[in-house]
Formats: structure tokens, C-alpha cells, sequence
């Protein structure tokens, strides 16, 4: 009875300002993002771009002069949240400095300088693909200060959160990134001595980032480990210091423990050099931890190498027209990047062609340890790593989203990862993640039905952003 007297009392207060906007979608079976039971027939009411309410008929009537939509046959969902991309990089080999390492072939700061100036590339690949929010874990200072980082109280552009400029030990990256006008525009910074640290995560706070990153990767020599462990440390507890949460890339069992025990809230890849071992569950779940599964990402960048070595384009899915213009023209000329790629390994292409059967060994490791933290009671969340070479921003998440369930997790389980999940890795599940009352209405109406086979996210025929609705061919960029 309350729900539906506020329900009212919202209906006449639309009606006596008929400026606020009111849309309505009616028909379609709700599958809200809660995990409890879909509703057929339901009726979604977006007033001013918030959630009004969905559910049943007799749960929400609809408002006079309300703009109603027949969804008849369809399926409503929460919007796709992907929980690792990357603004700043491309999706080829010259949205990295490590890609191409030749300051002449297709030159990184060119690349992304044009990032840079054109802050809505990625928001349309996004939205044109489902997507409604990302965490950008990782990246220059503007990708948390400047025009990518502000899609709220917009429609044309997706949630977004960023981690801004990692910290990291790996050796020899820093220069690869001191190019010309990106000087002053660090994406890493160095893993050196708790001073230095300390300092890193303070300017962090001060700019507005969303999460201290850190890249922790085995350290070089057995000396450097209780170094390097030391130091991880210090980085969790500066977080915790400056109330931020702390998210790390260790893709090695050893490191990824060492990142828990620093207070990890988030691993943004899987474990792929080992099972992941009692300890490491137990780890992960006192942590209350997201695990990110992140499985296309290591296959792309070997074929990625592998396409330019040989100079013939890979293959991609981009069945709904959604990949930048500028990234496919790269990707149907990859001899552009021939002689750079070659350059690495002594005019061979047979270790590019190697480097398939280490990511296939990694592979098994990658699904064996999604099932093992998802049989533990794992928090998993969709993340694709997008901007990485052949991890394109927006498609990827439908490429995920079936590696996912390829790995074992049914489609219910997926949906939960890719939706309230990836919102609360994000720090929003009290904004987004569900369609429920007073949440900001992100949505998607799809074809097809994504509890039986999440491959169903192909066929999206709306997508729905702060209450503004768009057919997918609207959003399409070709």
C-alpha cells in the first residue's frame, strides 16, 4: 500500500508539472538484476530519469500523457557495467606504448592525443553495445580529470569511474611513456620506497581518482620479493589511509595473495600460473573482494601480434556496429605495424604463433579458477580490460560475457557479474546495478532471453541511458 501511495503521489505531482519527463516500457518480461524472479508483462516507469517503478501492472499503473513503449516479447535488464577498461588506450598496438615500441610507427602520443581530444569516442562504443557504466582502472591524469570521466547527468555518455595513473615496479615502462606533450601526463608511477608511495597515493586522492591501481607483477629476482611484498603493503595501507579502495593487477597466485593481504578489494585479472589454492579463497572472501575474470584479454593481444606480424587483418565480432571508425581502420591494415612487430623478434613470425600456445595453457587456469571462486561464494564481476589490442571498447563485453559462461558460470550468474556486481566494484550499487525505485534508469530491452544463453546481449534493440531511450541502430556508429 505505501508503494503504491508514493506511486501516486509521484503520478500527480508528473501531472502537475508536465515538464518532467515520463517514459514507459510495457510487455516485456523484467529480469531486474536482483536475482529474484523475472516478471512477464511488466510495465517500467521512468520519471525525470530515475526509476519510477517496474514490476507488475498491478504494481505500477501507468501515468496519464506518459510516453508509453510495447516491448511485447522482449527482455528488460539493467545495463551491461564492465569493471576494467582502459580510455586510454585504443584497442590496437598503438594505444600502448609496449605495443609497437617505435616512436615512428603509428607514434603513441599521437594516438593518444586523439583519445584525448574526443572524449565521446568510447562513451558511443559503449552505449552502442549495451554498456552503461565502466571503471577505467588505469590510466593518465585526465582520464579522471578531464571530459572522459564525466557521463553523469548525461544520456549520451556511460557511468564512469577511474582509477587514474598506476603504481608499479615494472621495470623500463616509465620512459615508454615520457613522449612529447604526455610528459606531464604519467599513466605509471614508480613503486620505488614508502615515501614515494605514500606521496603517489596522496596526489591520487587530491585529483579525484576512484581506486589506488597497483601493477604487481613477479618480482625479477627472489632478492626483490620481501621488497616488493614490503612495499605492497605500504600501498594498502596508504589506501585505506586515504579512504580509497585498493585494486591490483597480480596475475600470479603468489602475488595475488600478497595483494589480499595488503587489503585488496579488487584483482583485476584472473590468477593464470596456478590453481588458486584454500588460502587464496579464504583470502578473497574475508577481503569481500571482486575477482575479475578478464579471459579474452591474453588471446587478443597474441593475435593482435600475430595479425600484424603477418600483415592479414584478424577476425572480430562487432555484429552491432559499434567499433570507432579510427580503431577499425587500424585493424583492416595491420601492416602498418609490420616492421615494428617483426622488429621484436628478429624477423620471425613463428613466436608471435608461439605465443598462442602459452595463452591456451593460461586459459584452462583462467576458467578452472572462475569456477573455483565462484563455487566458493566469490563476488565475480564482468571485465574485459578493454583498450588493450583486439579488446575493443564496447563489443568485448559480449565477448566476455560468453567466455564467461564458456568457463562454467550459468547465465544467471553471468548477469549478476555484469550488472549489480560491476556496480558495486564501482562504488554505485545504490545508483545503478538494479531496476528498482530511485535508481537511475539504465536499461537494456533485448530479443532474445539472456537467462537461457547470454550470447542474447547481441540482440539488443534499445538501450536506455538516464531515462532516454534509443533504438541500438541510433547508437550505431556506422
Amino acid at each position: 500500500m505505501l508503494r503504491l501511495a508514493a506511486f501516486a503521489l509521484a503520478n500527480l505531482m508528473a501531472m502537475a508539472n508536465p515538464a518532467i519527463a515520463q517514459t514507459v516500457l510495457t510487455g516485456g518480461t523484467l529480469i531486474d538484476g536482483t536475482g529474484g524472479e523475472a516478471v512477464s508483462d511488466a510495465v517500467i516507469v521512468v520519471r525525470d530519469g530515475r526509476i519510477s517503478c517496474a514490476g507488475t501492472r498491478s504494481d505500477c499503473a501507468v501515468p496519464d500523457g506518459a510516453d508509453v513503449v510495447d516491448v511485447s516479447g522482449h527482455f528488460i535488464t539493467p545495463g551491461l557495467i564492465d569493471a576494467h577498461v582502459h580510455f586510454s588506450q585504443t584497442g590496437w598496438l598503438d594505444g600502448r606504448p609496449d605495443g609497437l615500441r617505435d616512436a615512428d610507427t603509428l607514434p603513441y602520443a599521437d594516438a593518444i592525443q586523439a583519445l584525448w581530444s574526443d572524449p565521446g569516442r568510447w562513451h558511443r562504443s559503449y552505449l552502442c553495445s549495451g554498456t552503461t557504466a565502466v571503471f577505467d582502472v588505469g590510466g593518465a591524469p585526465w582520464t579522471v580529470t578531464g571530459e572522459q570521466a564525466r557521463g553523469e547527468g548525461r544520456s549520451d555518455r556511460v557511468h564512469v569511474r577511474a582509477a587514474g595513473p598506476l603504481i608499479t615496479h615494472a621495470n623500463g615502462i616509465n620512459p615508454l611513456f615520457a613522449y612529447g606533450p604526455l610528459a606531464d601526463q604519467p599513466v605509471f608511477m614508480a613503486m620505488e620506497s614508502e615515501e614515494q608511495i605514500r606521496a603517489d597515493v596522496a596526489r591520487l586522492r587530491e585529483m579525484g581518482s576512484a581506486a589506488v591501481k597497483v601493477w604487481y607483477l613477479a618480482p625479477p629476482s627472489p632478492e626483490d620479493a620481501s621488497r616488493l611484498d614490503a612495499l605492497m603493503m605500504v600501498a594498502g595501507e596508504a589506501a585505506r589511509d586515504a579512504g580509497l579502495p585498493l585494486i591490483v593487477h597480480a596475475t600470479e597466485l603468489q602475488q595475488a595473495k600478497t595483494a589480499l593481504r595488503a587489503g585488496a578489494k579488487m584483482l583485476v585479472h584472473s590468477v593464470v600460473d596456478a590453481p588458486v589454492d584454500q588460502e587464496f579463497i579464504d583470502l578473497l572472501l574475508a577481503n569481500d573482494a571482486f575477482y575479475a575474470p578478464t579471459i579474452v584479454v591474453g588471446r587478443n593481444w597474441s593475435l593482435a601480434l600475430l595479425s600484424a606480424a603477418t600483415g592479414e587483418p584478424a577476425d572480430y565480432r562487432d555484429d552491432n556496429a559499434c567499433v570507432a571508425d579510427a580503431t577499425v581502420a587500424l585493424l583492416e591494415n595491420p601492416g602498418l605495424a609490420t616492421e615494428a612487430v617483426l622488429a621484436r623478434s628478429d624477423g620471425q613470425i613463428t613466436p608471435h604463433a608461439k605465443r598462442m600456445e602459452g595463452e591456451g595453457v593460461e586459459a584452462v587456469y583462467i576458467a578452472m579458477n572462475l569456477r573455483a571462486v565462484r563455487d566458493a561464494g566469490g563476488r565475480i564481476v564482468l571485465a574485459t580490460d578493454a583498450g588493450n589490442p583486439l579488446t575493443l571498447h564496447g563489443p568485448s563485453v559480449l565477448d566476455e560475457l560468453e567466455a564467461m559462461q564458456a568457463a562454467g558460470m550459468t547465465p544467471v550468474e553471468v548477469i549478476q557479474a555484469a550488472m549489480p556486481q560491476g556496480a558495486a566494484a564501482m562504488g554505485m550499487a545504490d545508483t545503478i546495478g538494479t531496476l528498482q525505485e530511485g535508481k537511475v534508469a539504465d536499461l537494456l530491452v533485448l530479443a532474445q532471453d539472456p537467462r537461457e544463453d547470454v550470447s542474447a546481449f547481441r540482440a539488443l534493440t534499445h538501450v536506455m541511458r538516464e531515462g532516454e531511450l534509443r533504438t541500438q541502430q541510433e547508437l550505431q556508429v556506422r
